[in-house]
């Protein structure tokens, strides 16, 4: 009794809703029920990252329930001062608990045309223009473009049909474009941006699947143009965050601001975009299917090392099961055959839970969901009191301002960023001159 109100002191210190502690308690008794004969100080990193295992494998249980699981767990072992609540990476357990959804960018679909076997998920919404859409499918996926441009074209196209429902695909004309785009502008207040992605998703359908191009629907009314400045973390500030973070949430955090990544280019990282040698990443298959190499910061090199043993160690042990199998788009598996077990091929920051690919069925390791990273980013930056609308992508805007400070020059940071036109890396130079002091307000010389 003593010990299970010790334990319910150490939830209240942690600010666990005492509607929860029963729940709590639970999972800590679960726990040790399946290693009696283990006393709690006597556990290892590998007993309890077998419970963990399980646990993530649990089909009936709810994300929040896991992680809830894995903090529970991490509790236990602080109550008893335990070194395990150090050695284990508790965040990376928990940033494994949501599995990639089965129309995840990642393992969606090959590219590969449209056939009544991937067509039924797809289809389920498009309604009397299904026989349009799945048209427009099939034309991008022959064409070899991205899921993400897919879904944004389905989504776009379908929208558009349907304002005009009134007409038959067939007859739609420069009229009915012109009305859609004013209306997204009047009614709807979108942005230009947005505006221009639905009408290069219309162009596209008039183009590739009625047969004929757009004339003049210039005339619409265009979204009101509003400039967006970056939001910028200071030195300091990203300081603090990494001071907050360890781990692989650190790791992460650290290679977006440090090489200027974008979220999914960080977390589709496989071992051979690595270059220890000649200290850079090569990032693949980006934004528009473009690919750059950035500088490998010299600060995470030996902690990447270190967290690439551990992979090592997992996927050797996946492969001495059977496993060890990991997502490959169809290209590179035709050029290489079965390589899908082998080492280079492996996602730097795999999920520690196995997953059931929705296409092949294969059971592979997929990398961890990015939407856990970018919770990790929002909550730590609240946590050490940085008051601005951080996103994973404000790093990538603090690393673009911070070398400019620095003096790279405009264009180096525009091969380093990835960008297509150097106006959109010009956007850096308002804050960083203001950081460098090259503008002043009057006031600060009275």
């Amino acid at each position: 009794k003593r010990f299970w109100n010790n334990y319910i002191a150490l939830l209240n210190e942690h600010g666990i809703n005492p509607d929860s502690h029963r729940w709590y308690i639970k999972h800590c008794e679960r726990f040790i029920r399946c290693y009696t004969e283990t006393r709690l100080k006597h556990h290892t990193k590998e007993t309890v990252s077998k419970h963990l295992s399980n646990v993530l494998e649990h089909q009936y249980l709810a994300v929040w329930q896991k992680v809830q699981v894995i903090d529970a767990i991490k509790l236990l072992f602080l109550s008893i001062h335990s070194p395990l609540e150090k050695e284990v990476d508790w965040e990376y357990w928990k940033m494994s608990c949501k599995a990639l959804e089965k129309d995840h960018a990642t393992v969606a679909r090959n590219n590969t045309p449209l056939n009544e076997e991937t067509s039924t998920d797809l289809m389920a919404d498009a309604g009397k223009y299904s026989n349009e859409i799945s048209q427009v499918i099939y034309i991008v996926r022959v064409k070899g473009f991205s899921i993400r441009t897919e879904k944004t074209y389905v989504y776009w196209v379908s929208r558009f049909l349907t304002f005009n429902s009134n007409c038959e695909p067939a007859q739609l004309g420069d009229d009915s474009v012109v009305a859609y785009l004013s209306y997204l502008a009047v009614k709807k207040g979108v942005s230009p941006s947005t505006q221009a992605v639905a009408l290069n998703a219309i162009s596209f359908y008039f183009k590739a699947v009625l047969k004929r191009e757009l004339g003049d629907v210039r005339q619409f009314v265009k979204a009101k143009p509003r400039k967006k400045l970056p939001v910028i973390l200071t030195n300091g500030e990203v300081i603090k965050m990494l001071n907050a973070l360890e781990g692989v949430q650190k790791l992460l955090v650290s290679l977006m601001y440090g090489s200027g990544l974008r979220l999914m280019e960080a977390v589709r990282l496989r071992i051979h975009d690595i270059d220890f040698g000649y200290q850079q990443i090569i990032v693949r298959a980006a934004k528009g299917n473009k690919e750059r190499v950035v500088p490998l910061p010299v600060k995470v090199v030996e902690p990447l090392k270190a967290h690439l043993a551990m992979v090592k160690v997992m996927h050797e042990e996946d492969i001495d099961n059977g496993l060890g199998s990991v997502y490959m788009p169809a290209e590179l598996v035709k050029k290489f055959g079965k390589s899908d077990k082998q080492w280079i091929w492996q996602y730097v920051f795999p999920s520690t839970k196995l997953a059931v690919d929705p296409k092949s069925g294969a059971v592979r390791r997929h990398h961890l969901h990015e939407s856990t990273l970018q919770k990790t980013v929002r909550n730590t930056a609240r946590k050490v009191g940085i008051e601005k609308r951080v996103s994973c992508h404000t790093l990538r805007h603090s690393y673009a301002t911070h070398v400019l400070e620095q003096g790279m020059d405009i264009r180096t940071v525009q091969e380093l960023l990835g960008h297509s036109d150097v106006s959109t890396t010009m956007i850096y130079t308002h804050t960083a001159n203001f950081a460098k002091g090259k503008t002043s307000s009057p006031l600060d010389s009275l």
